[in-house]
């Protein structure tokens, strides 16, 4: 089954980059994955909603500030979603 969400790639370890898709979190890990050098194991986060996987995306891309997310995660098109860290410049 699709859902949104969110996936955690890291590299010995270290939380190296921090993905989401708005509709199949799953499809989307799988193509990103091939992308990089990364350890065999993600994490993957399903969402109820795409709302929801922007959330737990910002979070994570604050708590961990992975090396290859050169820019802050990005709000879907037509969507006037703000950032839930506080002192962040997109809350």
């Amino acid at each position: 089954m699709a859902s949104p969400g969110v996936y955690v790639f890291r590299r010995k370890g270290h939380v190296v980059y921090v993905g989401r898709s708005d509709s199949n979190v799953a499809v989307r890990e799988n193509a990103s994955f091939r992308q990089g050098v990364y350890d065999l194991t993600s994490d993957i986060y399903e969402t109820s909603s795409a709302r929801e996987a922007y959330l737990k995306e910002c979070r994570l891309f604050h708590r961990h500030d992975p090396i290859e997310n050169e820019i802050h995660p990005q709000v879907p098109a037509a969507a006037n979603w703000r950032c839930p860290v506080k002192g962040c410049c997109w809350s």
